[in-house]
Protein backbone atom coordinates (compact mmCIF):
# COMPACT_ATOMS: atom_id res chain seq x y z
CA UNK A 1 0.00 0.00 0.00
CA UNK A 2 0.91 3.43 -1.05
CA UNK A 3 -0.01 6.63 1.22
CA UNK A 4 0.50 10.03 -0.27
CA UNK A 5 0.27 13.44 0.37
CA UNK A 6 0.22 12.81 4.51
CA UNK A 7 1.71 15.15 7.15
CA UNK A 8 4.32 12.85 9.01
CA UNK A 9 6.09 14.55 12.02
CA UNK A 10 4.71 17.71 10.96
CA UNK A 11 5.88 17.57 7.95
CA UNK A 12 3.66 17.88 4.67
CA UNK A 13 3.65 16.11 1.61
CA UNK A 14 5.19 12.82 2.71
CA UNK A 15 4.52 9.50 1.11
CA UNK A 16 4.27 5.95 3.20
CA UNK A 17 5.17 2.91 1.73
CA UNK A 18 3.43 -0.28 3.39
CA UNK A 19 4.32 -3.61 3.17
CA UNK A 20 1.82 -5.98 5.22
CA UNK A 21 3.66 -9.09 6.00
CA UNK A 22 2.90 -12.23 5.19
CA UNK A 23 -0.64 -12.77 4.83
CA UNK A 24 -1.17 -9.56 5.87
CA UNK A 25 -1.40 -10.52 9.64
CA UNK A 26 -1.81 -7.58 11.97
CA UNK A 27 1.46 -6.48 13.25
CA UNK A 28 3.51 -8.68 10.71
CA UNK A 29 4.35 -6.11 8.08
CA UNK A 30 6.60 -3.14 8.35
CA UNK A 31 7.00 0.50 6.88
CA UNK A 32 9.23 0.13 4.04
CA UNK A 33 9.92 3.58 2.49
CA UNK A 34 9.02 7.54 3.57
CA UNK A 35 9.41 10.09 1.63
CA UNK A 36 7.91 12.62 -1.20
CA UNK A 37 7.06 11.76 -5.04
CA UNK A 38 6.75 7.75 -4.47
CA UNK A 39 6.18 6.48 -7.36
CA UNK A 40 2.76 4.04 -7.25
CA UNK A 41 3.89 0.12 -7.94
CA UNK A 42 1.87 -1.70 -10.36
CA UNK A 43 -0.86 -3.47 -8.24
CA UNK A 44 -0.50 -1.42 -5.61
CA UNK A 45 -3.11 0.20 -3.48
CA UNK A 46 -2.91 4.20 -3.40
CA UNK A 47 -4.63 6.16 -0.49
CA UNK A 48 -4.23 9.76 -1.29
CA UNK A 49 -4.12 11.44 2.49
CA UNK A 50 -5.67 15.10 1.66
CA UNK A 51 -2.86 16.66 4.36
CA UNK A 52 -4.08 14.77 7.15
CA UNK A 53 -1.45 13.73 10.04
CA UNK A 54 -0.33 9.98 9.46
CA UNK A 55 0.35 8.26 12.74
CA UNK A 56 1.16 4.75 14.40
CA UNK A 57 -1.96 2.91 15.51
CA UNK A 58 -2.59 3.66 18.66
CA UNK A 59 -1.76 0.40 21.50
CA UNK A 60 -4.88 0.78 24.33
CA UNK A 61 -2.28 -0.65 26.86
CA UNK A 62 -5.23 -2.96 28.95
CA UNK A 63 -7.77 -4.14 28.52
CA UNK A 64 -9.97 -7.07 29.08
CA UNK A 65 -11.48 -8.55 25.48
CA UNK A 66 -13.97 -10.94 27.18
CA UNK A 67 -15.71 -8.36 29.89
CA UNK A 68 -15.48 -5.65 27.14
CA UNK A 69 -17.18 -8.11 24.99
CA UNK A 70 -19.77 -8.95 27.75
CA UNK A 71 -21.13 -5.60 27.93
CA UNK A 72 -22.50 -6.04 24.64
CA UNK A 73 -25.50 -8.22 26.30
CA UNK A 74 -25.49 -6.55 29.75
CA UNK A 75 -27.43 -4.65 31.56
CA UNK A 76 -25.24 -1.36 32.11
CA UNK A 77 -25.28 -0.33 35.86
CA UNK A 78 -22.53 2.08 36.27
CA UNK A 79 -24.59 5.11 35.55
CA UNK A 80 -27.57 4.83 37.93
CA UNK A 81 -27.81 7.00 40.58
CA UNK A 82 -29.50 5.47 43.54
CA UNK A 83 -30.84 2.13 44.53
CA UNK A 84 -34.44 2.71 43.45
CA UNK A 85 -32.80 3.10 39.51
CA UNK A 86 -30.88 -0.07 40.13
CA UNK A 87 -33.53 -2.04 41.08
CA UNK A 88 -36.06 -0.92 38.06
CA UNK A 89 -32.97 -2.01 35.82
CA UNK A 90 -32.17 -4.77 37.01
CA UNK A 91 -36.17 -6.03 37.14
CA UNK A 92 -36.46 -4.76 33.53
CA UNK A 93 -33.92 -6.31 32.36
CA UNK A 94 -35.28 -9.47 33.76
CA UNK A 95 -38.61 -9.04 31.99
CA UNK A 96 -37.31 -8.47 28.79
CA UNK A 97 -34.20 -11.13 28.50
CA UNK A 98 -35.12 -14.34 25.97
CA UNK A 99 -36.35 -17.04 27.62
CA UNK A 100 -34.28 -19.06 29.69
CA UNK A 101 -31.35 -16.62 29.28
CA UNK A 102 -29.33 -15.45 31.77
CA UNK A 103 -29.36 -11.73 33.26
CA UNK A 104 -26.23 -10.14 33.00
CA UNK A 105 -25.53 -6.93 35.01
CA UNK A 106 -22.27 -4.60 34.84
CA UNK A 107 -20.74 -1.66 36.12
CA UNK A 108 -22.62 -1.63 39.66
CA UNK A 109 -21.00 -0.23 42.78
CA UNK A 110 -22.16 -0.14 45.76
CA UNK A 111 -21.84 3.85 46.49
CA UNK A 112 -24.42 4.47 43.74
CA UNK A 113 -27.14 0.76 43.24
CA UNK A 114 -26.76 -0.10 47.24
CA UNK A 115 -25.40 -2.97 49.13
CA UNK A 116 -25.89 -6.69 46.63
CA UNK A 117 -26.21 -10.26 47.88
CA UNK A 118 -28.43 -13.01 46.50
CA UNK A 119 -31.68 -12.65 48.54
CA UNK A 120 -31.95 -8.77 46.76
CA UNK A 121 -31.52 -10.02 43.39
CA UNK A 122 -33.96 -13.12 44.15
CA UNK A 123 -36.55 -10.11 44.92
CA UNK A 124 -35.35 -8.70 41.40
CA UNK A 125 -35.10 -11.50 39.27
CA UNK A 126 -37.32 -14.52 40.33
CA UNK A 127 -36.05 -17.82 39.08
CA UNK A 128 -33.65 -16.19 35.89
CA UNK A 129 -30.20 -17.03 36.62
CA UNK A 130 -28.83 -13.05 37.13
CA UNK A 131 -25.20 -12.41 37.89
CA UNK A 132 -23.72 -8.59 38.29
CA UNK A 133 -20.25 -7.56 38.31
CA UNK A 134 -18.60 -5.30 40.35
CA UNK A 135 -17.46 -2.41 38.52
CA UNK A 136 -13.57 -2.77 39.24
CA UNK A 137 -14.18 -6.50 38.00
CA UNK A 138 -12.63 -8.35 41.21
CA UNK A 139 -16.81 -9.87 42.11
CA UNK A 140 -19.97 -11.01 41.06
CA UNK A 141 -23.06 -11.41 42.64
CA UNK A 142 -25.23 -14.37 41.72
CA UNK A 143 -28.89 -14.94 42.87
CA UNK A 144 -30.07 -18.48 44.00
CA UNK A 145 -31.27 -19.69 39.97
CA UNK A 146 -27.90 -18.34 39.30
CA UNK A 147 -25.60 -20.29 42.07
CA UNK A 148 -27.75 -23.43 41.46
CA UNK A 149 -26.62 -23.67 38.01
CA UNK A 150 -22.71 -23.47 38.76
CA UNK A 151 -22.83 -25.48 41.55
CA UNK A 152 -22.41 -23.26 44.29
CA UNK A 153 -24.17 -23.96 46.78
CA UNK A 154 -22.46 -26.54 48.86
CA UNK A 155 -18.98 -26.53 47.05
CA UNK A 156 -16.47 -24.73 44.81
CA UNK A 157 -13.13 -22.57 45.48
CA UNK A 158 -12.40 -20.31 48.66
CA UNK A 159 -13.27 -16.79 46.22
CA UNK A 160 -16.98 -18.29 47.14
CA UNK A 161 -18.02 -16.07 49.96
CA UNK A 162 -20.06 -17.45 52.32
CA UNK A 163 -22.52 -16.60 55.58
CA UNK A 164 -21.75 -17.84 59.55
CA UNK A 165 -24.13 -20.85 58.05
CA UNK A 166 -21.86 -21.56 55.18
CA UNK A 167 -24.21 -20.51 52.69
CA UNK A 168 -23.13 -18.78 49.57
CA UNK A 169 -24.16 -15.01 50.25
CA UNK A 170 -24.09 -14.28 46.18
CA UNK A 171 -20.62 -12.24 45.78
CA UNK A 172 -18.05 -14.76 43.69
CA UNK A 173 -14.44 -12.81 43.99
CA UNK A 174 -11.80 -12.94 41.27
CA UNK A 175 -13.56 -16.65 39.99
CA UNK A 176 -14.30 -14.89 36.46
CA UNK A 177 -12.58 -18.42 34.39
CA UNK A 178 -14.48 -20.80 37.17
CA UNK A 179 -17.80 -18.99 36.43
CA UNK A 180 -17.36 -18.26 32.57
CA UNK A 181 -16.65 -22.59 32.32
CA UNK A 182 -20.05 -23.31 34.01
CA UNK A 183 -22.01 -20.59 32.55
CA UNK A 184 -20.71 -21.65 29.27
CA UNK A 185 -22.54 -25.20 29.66
CA UNK A 186 -25.93 -23.62 30.18
CA UNK A 187 -26.03 -20.85 27.43
CA UNK A 188 -24.77 -20.06 23.44
CA UNK A 189 -21.50 -18.42 23.50
CA UNK A 190 -22.05 -14.99 22.25
CA UNK A 191 -18.36 -13.86 22.21
CA UNK A 192 -17.25 -14.01 18.67
CA UNK A 193 -19.85 -11.68 17.16
CA UNK A 194 -20.10 -9.37 20.19
CA UNK A 195 -15.92 -8.88 19.92
CA UNK A 196 -16.18 -8.62 16.15
CA UNK A 197 -18.34 -5.32 16.70
CA UNK A 198 -16.16 -3.88 19.76
CA UNK A 199 -12.89 -4.14 18.13
CA UNK A 200 -14.12 -2.88 14.66
CA UNK A 201 -15.36 0.26 16.47
CA UNK A 202 -11.54 0.44 17.97
CA UNK A 203 -10.19 0.48 14.70
CA UNK A 204 -12.57 3.48 14.09
CA UNK A 205 -11.06 4.98 16.84
CA UNK A 206 -7.22 4.30 15.38
CA UNK A 207 -6.59 1.47 17.87
CA UNK A 208 -4.38 -0.93 15.86
CA UNK A 209 -2.97 -2.65 19.27
CA UNK A 210 -4.09 -3.96 22.49
CA UNK A 211 -2.89 -5.72 25.85
CA UNK A 212 -5.00 -8.15 27.38
CA UNK A 213 -4.33 -7.77 31.20
CA UNK A 214 -6.97 -10.49 32.55
CA UNK A 215 -5.51 -12.27 35.11
CA UNK A 216 -4.94 -15.90 35.62
CA UNK A 217 -5.07 -17.07 32.12
CA UNK A 218 -4.06 -20.58 31.06
CA UNK A 219 -2.91 -22.09 28.18
CA UNK A 220 -6.34 -22.83 26.27
CA UNK A 221 -7.65 -19.78 26.61
CA UNK A 222 -4.27 -17.86 25.33
CA UNK A 223 -4.72 -20.03 21.76
CA UNK A 224 -8.20 -19.51 21.91
CA UNK A 225 -7.29 -15.83 22.21
CA UNK A 226 -4.52 -15.68 19.68
CA UNK A 227 -6.10 -17.44 17.35
CA UNK A 228 -8.81 -14.51 17.17
CA UNK A 229 -9.68 -12.93 14.03
CA UNK A 230 -9.45 -9.17 14.70
CA UNK A 231 -8.19 -5.78 13.13
CA UNK A 232 -5.52 -5.39 15.92
CA UNK A 233 -2.53 -7.21 17.26
CA UNK A 234 -2.86 -8.77 20.46
CA UNK A 235 -0.94 -9.38 23.43
CA UNK A 236 -1.82 -11.18 26.51
CA UNK A 237 -0.86 -11.15 30.11
CA UNK A 238 0.15 -14.73 30.92
CA UNK A 239 1.59 -16.57 33.87
CA UNK A 240 4.75 -17.94 33.50
CA UNK A 241 5.10 -20.66 31.45
CA UNK A 242 2.14 -20.00 28.88
CA UNK A 243 3.35 -19.95 25.43
CA UNK A 244 2.48 -18.45 21.93
CA UNK A 245 2.66 -15.58 19.66
CA UNK A 246 1.73 -12.52 21.74
CA UNK A 247 2.46 -14.11 25.20
CA UNK A 248 2.94 -10.51 27.62
CA UNK A 249 4.20 -9.99 31.24
CA UNK A 250 2.63 -12.07 34.04
CA UNK A 251 0.08 -10.30 35.60
CA UNK A 252 0.09 -9.80 39.51
CA UNK A 253 -3.14 -8.59 41.25
CA UNK A 254 -2.38 -6.74 44.37
CA UNK A 255 -5.78 -6.59 46.91
CA UNK A 256 -5.41 -4.40 50.05
CA UNK A 257 -7.26 -7.22 52.11
CA UNK A 258 -4.93 -9.90 50.93
CA UNK A 259 -1.89 -8.20 50.64
CA UNK A 260 1.11 -10.44 50.78
CA UNK A 261 4.28 -9.41 53.10
CA UNK A 262 7.00 -7.51 50.55
CA UNK A 263 9.31 -9.87 50.77
CA UNK A 264 6.60 -12.67 49.67
CA UNK A 265 5.93 -10.65 46.53
CA UNK A 266 9.25 -10.32 45.98
CA UNK A 267 9.81 -14.23 45.91
CA UNK A 268 6.81 -14.21 43.05
CA UNK A 269 8.55 -11.83 41.35
CA UNK A 270 11.74 -13.81 41.48
CA UNK A 271 10.18 -16.27 39.97
CA UNK A 272 8.64 -15.07 37.13
CA UNK A 273 11.97 -13.33 36.02
CA UNK A 274 13.83 -16.42 36.52
CA UNK A 275 10.88 -17.95 33.97
CA UNK A 276 11.50 -15.58 31.44
CA UNK A 277 8.56 -13.28 32.27
CA UNK A 278 8.50 -9.50 33.53
CA UNK A 279 5.79 -8.61 36.04
CA UNK A 280 2.82 -6.66 35.48
CA UNK A 281 1.28 -5.67 38.97
CA UNK A 282 -1.85 -3.88 39.57
CA UNK A 283 -2.04 -1.39 42.26
CA UNK A 284 -4.61 1.13 43.01
CA UNK A 285 -3.76 2.01 46.30
CA UNK A 286 -0.85 3.55 48.58
CA UNK A 287 -0.30 0.21 50.23
CA UNK A 288 -0.35 -1.79 47.11
CA UNK A 289 2.45 0.62 45.75
CA UNK A 290 4.18 0.92 48.37
CA UNK A 291 4.91 -2.83 49.00
CA UNK A 292 5.48 -3.30 45.26
CA UNK A 293 8.49 -0.92 45.57
CA UNK A 294 10.12 -2.74 48.70
CA UNK A 295 9.87 -6.10 46.79
CA UNK A 296 10.75 -4.95 43.46
CA UNK A 297 13.58 -3.30 45.23
CA UNK A 298 14.82 -6.40 47.18
CA UNK A 299 13.88 -8.89 43.71
CA UNK A 300 15.39 -6.83 41.22
CA UNK A 301 13.87 -5.26 37.95
CA UNK A 302 13.43 -7.09 34.79
CA UNK A 303 12.96 -5.19 31.20
CA UNK A 304 9.21 -5.32 30.85
CA UNK A 305 8.39 -4.90 34.62
CA UNK A 306 5.22 -2.62 34.87
CA UNK A 307 2.56 -1.41 37.55
CA UNK A 308 -0.76 -1.17 36.18
CA UNK A 309 -2.89 2.01 37.05
CA UNK A 310 -0.61 3.37 39.56
CA UNK A 311 -4.04 4.88 40.61
CA UNK A 312 -2.23 6.90 43.90
CA UNK A 313 1.49 7.47 43.64
CA UNK A 314 2.81 9.41 46.84
CA UNK A 315 5.79 11.83 46.42
CA UNK A 316 8.87 10.26 46.05
CA UNK A 317 7.40 7.29 44.66
CA UNK A 318 8.60 8.26 40.66
CA UNK A 319 11.89 8.46 41.47
CA UNK A 320 11.80 4.87 43.04
CA UNK A 321 10.24 3.60 39.93
CA UNK A 322 12.36 4.99 37.42
CA UNK A 323 15.24 4.01 39.46
CA UNK A 324 13.91 0.79 39.04
CA UNK A 325 13.22 0.79 35.47
CA UNK A 326 9.42 -0.05 36.16
CA UNK A 327 6.82 1.34 33.80
CA UNK A 328 4.07 2.92 34.45
CA UNK A 329 0.36 2.00 32.59
CA UNK A 330 -2.37 4.46 34.04
CA UNK A 331 -5.70 5.15 32.85
CA UNK A 332 -6.49 8.84 32.95
CA UNK A 333 -9.94 7.99 31.17
CA UNK A 334 -10.63 7.50 34.91
CA UNK A 335 -10.99 11.17 35.66
CA UNK A 336 -13.05 11.76 32.81
CA UNK A 337 -15.58 9.54 33.90
CA UNK A 338 -15.30 8.96 37.65
CA UNK A 339 -13.44 12.02 38.78
CA UNK A 340 -16.50 13.38 40.73
CA UNK A 341 -16.99 10.32 43.07
CA UNK A 342 -13.09 10.36 43.58
CA UNK A 343 -13.63 14.25 45.06
CA UNK A 344 -15.97 12.96 47.25
CA UNK A 345 -14.76 9.36 48.05
CA UNK A 346 -10.97 9.55 48.37
CA UNK A 347 -8.87 11.34 51.02
CA UNK A 348 -8.27 14.78 50.53
CA UNK A 349 -3.69 14.74 50.66
CA UNK A 350 -4.75 11.89 47.62
CA UNK A 351 -6.55 13.56 45.11
CA UNK A 352 -3.36 15.42 43.57
CA UNK A 353 -1.85 11.80 43.19
CA UNK A 354 -4.38 10.24 41.61
CA UNK A 355 -3.30 8.62 38.13
CA UNK A 356 -0.42 10.99 37.64
CA UNK A 357 1.80 11.57 34.57
CA UNK A 358 3.70 15.16 34.40
CA UNK A 359 5.59 14.01 38.24
CA UNK A 360 6.23 10.56 36.61
CA UNK A 361 8.05 11.92 32.88
CA UNK A 362 9.93 14.13 35.16
CA UNK A 363 11.34 11.75 37.15
CA UNK A 364 12.22 9.47 33.69
CA UNK A 365 9.51 6.57 34.09
CA UNK A 366 8.02 5.18 30.93
CA UNK A 367 4.46 6.19 31.09
CA UNK A 368 1.90 4.20 28.93
CA UNK A 369 -1.88 4.90 29.02
CA UNK A 370 -4.68 2.45 28.38
CA UNK A 371 -8.22 2.86 28.46
CA UNK A 372 -9.09 -0.69 30.78
CA UNK A 373 -12.25 -0.89 29.17
CA UNK A 374 -14.88 -2.06 29.46
CA UNK A 375 -14.02 -0.67 33.34
CA UNK A 376 -12.77 2.66 32.01
CA UNK A 377 -14.04 5.10 28.85
CA UNK A 378 -13.05 2.63 25.71
CA UNK A 379 -12.28 5.40 23.25
CA UNK A 380 -8.30 6.18 24.38
CA UNK A 381 -9.07 10.30 22.77
CA UNK A 382 -11.09 10.73 26.08
CA UNK A 383 -8.06 9.30 28.05
CA UNK A 384 -5.91 12.07 25.86
CA UNK A 385 -8.15 14.71 26.17
CA UNK A 386 -7.78 13.32 30.22
CA UNK A 387 -4.44 13.28 30.58
CA UNK A 388 -4.46 17.26 29.66
CA UNK A 389 -6.91 18.60 31.39
CA UNK A 390 -7.70 16.74 34.38
CA UNK A 391 -11.49 17.58 34.40
CA UNK A 392 -13.87 15.87 36.17
CA UNK A 393 -17.63 14.82 35.33
CA UNK A 394 -18.43 17.75 37.29
CA UNK A 395 -15.82 20.32 35.53
CA UNK A 396 -13.07 20.26 37.88
CA UNK A 397 -9.32 19.59 38.04
CA UNK A 398 -8.09 17.07 40.33
CA UNK A 399 -3.92 17.49 40.70
CA UNK A 400 -3.19 20.84 38.22
CA UNK A 401 0.27 20.20 38.93
CA UNK A 402 -0.06 16.20 36.41
CA UNK A 403 -1.58 17.90 33.32
CA UNK A 404 0.94 17.64 30.15
CA UNK A 405 0.95 18.68 26.95
CA UNK A 406 -1.68 17.07 24.29
CA UNK A 407 1.52 15.35 21.96
CA UNK A 408 2.42 14.22 25.06
CA UNK A 409 -0.66 12.82 25.72
CA UNK A 410 -1.01 11.14 22.34
CA UNK A 411 2.35 9.56 22.82
CA UNK A 412 0.63 7.53 26.07
CA UNK A 413 -0.31 5.39 23.54
CA UNK A 414 2.35 5.42 20.73
CA UNK A 415 4.63 3.72 23.63
CA UNK A 416 5.66 0.56 24.49
CA UNK A 417 6.08 0.28 28.07
CA UNK A 418 7.24 -3.53 27.71
CA UNK A 419 10.35 -2.06 25.84
CA UNK A 420 12.23 0.96 27.05
CA UNK A 421 12.43 3.53 24.85
CA UNK A 422 10.08 1.33 22.16
CA UNK A 423 7.90 4.17 20.97
CA UNK A 424 6.55 3.49 17.69
CA UNK A 425 6.76 6.45 14.65
CA UNK A 426 6.72 6.41 10.97
CA UNK A 427 10.26 5.82 9.79
CA UNK A 428 11.26 2.56 7.73
CA UNK A 429 11.45 -0.64 9.60
CA UNK A 430 8.63 0.81 11.82
CA UNK A 431 5.57 -1.68 12.45
CA UNK A 432 2.98 -1.49 9.66
CA UNK A 433 -0.03 -0.88 11.66
CA UNK A 434 -0.74 3.01 11.52
CA UNK A 435 -3.77 5.59 11.92
CA UNK A 436 -4.98 8.15 9.20
CA UNK A 437 -6.51 11.46 10.77
CA UNK A 438 -8.93 13.57 8.70
CA UNK A 439 -6.45 17.04 9.24
CA UNK A 440 -2.84 17.66 10.27
CA UNK A 441 -2.09 16.60 13.48
CA UNK A 442 -1.83 20.18 15.03
CA UNK A 443 -5.44 20.58 14.63
CA UNK A 444 -6.41 17.23 16.06
CA UNK A 445 -3.73 17.98 19.61
CA UNK A 446 -6.26 20.97 20.10
CA UNK A 447 -8.97 18.67 20.08
CA UNK A 448 -8.48 14.86 20.70
CA UNK A 449 -11.19 13.37 19.60
CA UNK A 450 -12.39 10.32 17.47
CA UNK A 451 -13.83 11.88 15.00
CA UNK A 452 -10.71 13.15 13.51
CA UNK A 453 -9.65 9.14 12.74
CA UNK A 454 -10.38 8.75 8.91
CA UNK A 455 -9.19 4.83 8.69
CA UNK A 456 -6.14 2.04 10.18
CA UNK A 457 -4.08 0.06 8.05
CA UNK A 458 -1.64 -2.61 8.35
Amino acid sequence: MLIQGAEVDGVAGVDVRIDPGEGGRTGAGRIVAVGRGLAAQVGEDVVTADGGALIPGLHDHHVHLRAWAATRWSVPLGSVRDPGEFDRRVRDGAVSAPSGAWLRGVGWHESTGGALDRYRLDALTGARPARVQHRTGAMWVLNSAALRVVGAENAGPAGIERDASRAPTGRLYRLDDWLRDRIRRAEPDPFPAALSALTGEAAARGVTRFTDATPGRDQSETDALAALAIPQHLTLMSPPGITGPGVGPHKIVLNDTTLPEAGELAETIRGSHRAGFPVAVHCVTVEQLVTLLAAIEDAGGLPGDRVEHAGVVPPGSAVRLARQGIAVVTNPGFLADRGDVYRRDVPAPERDWLYPVRSLLDAGVTVAAATDAPFGPADPWVAIAAAVTRRTPDGEVLGPHERIYPAEALRLFLEDPDRAGGRRRIAPGQPSDVCLLHVPLEVVLRDPSSTHVRATFG
